[in-house]
């Protein structure tokens, strides 16, 4: 079948403005260098608001409040820059756990705990880039089940609030007065203990809670490249560090006090630089290309 001139000149001007379409690079720059990264277009809710925020200069003098080595950085409180106050709205969960996953490098968003946010909302402004470990299948296991642990005791606090099940706080108070009684007691495992043993009332009351376990693909990055598995699936992962990893690494190493807080403020200002789809997947070797 031949094609007619006309569909052959609108299919070439289709690929040559796919190709050119504009995107925007994040530069984000430290004392101890600069990190680039790219957004996704899967996750546009959170794309079009970091955008947004970097081009009103809101990230400009924001520091790193809360640094763990081997684990994240985090930053975007807008009350530790320019403002006195940080962002009071939340942004729709956007979770694609099969594609963007919590590896070296991914920018995610930080949002409150899961009793408090039972829809996992994202923070309108704060944001953490991901240091993490290397792990194993057995160390992918463990991971797993901590994993499980949080998301169940999102739903243990949400129990203990509704009156039919006050029990729960009568053993949770057992075991809190226990701990203050002896300075051995493990109040940990023992809570760990009393939230597992408490998911068929959580399943009763919530719904069937069956962790996802790990493709083969998160097993084969978290043992190349390290990341934080367990956050797979619950916090929404919009982004990546595609030049500058080393600087992740310069900021995690840090001196930080007991909150984890830098002891020394590490401000961030933001930038954006435009770029061409196709010179984004040229240069960083990334499948940018429209689903």
């Amino acid at each position: 079948m031949k094609l007619k001139p006309v569909f052959i000149f609108l299919l070439l001007a289709c690929l040559v403005n796919c190709s050119q379409k504009k995107d925007s690079l994040v530069v984000i720059a430290t004392p101890f260098g600069e990190m680039k990264a790219i957004l996704y277009d899967e996750t546009p809710l959170h794309k079009e608001n970091f955008i947004k925020l970097v081009k009103a200069g809101r990230y400009d003098s924001v520091t790193f409040h809360r640094v763990i080595e081997d684990f994240m950085i985090q930053t975007g409180d807008l009350s530790t820059g320019k403002l006195d106050k940080d962002t009071d709205y939340r942004i729709d969960a956007e979770f694609l756990p099969e594609k963007y996953i919590h590896e070296k490098g991914a920018l995610a968003a930080a949002r409150y705990g899961d009793a408090q946010n039972p829809l996992k909302k994202s923070s309108g402004s704060q944001f953490y880039i991901v240091q993490g470990t290397t792990y194993d299948e057995e160390g992918l296991k463990e991971r797993g089940a901590h994993r499980e642990y949080l998301r169940l005791y999102g739903y243990f606090e949400r129990l203990k609030k509704v009156d039919r099940y006050n029990e729960l706080n009568e053993k949770y108070n057992y075991h809190a007065e226990k701990s203050l009684e002896d300075s051995t007691y493990d109040f940990a495992e023992a809570l760990r203990t009393l939230v597992f043993n408490s998911k068929p009332l959580i399943e009763k009351e919530f719904g069937p809670q069956i962790d996802p376990g790990y493709s083969e693909y998160q097993k084969k990055r978290y043992a190349e490249v390290g990341g934080i598995p367990h956050l797979d699936g619950e916090y929404t992962v919009f982004g990546m560090v595609v030049e500058g990893l080393d600087i992740i690494d310069k900021v995690a190493a840090v001196e930080t006090n007991y909150m984890d807080k830098p002891v020394d403020d590490i401000r961030i200002f933001v930038r954006l630089e435009e770029i061409t789809k196709a010179e984004l997947s040229e240069k960083y070797g990334i499948d940018l290309s429209e689903k």
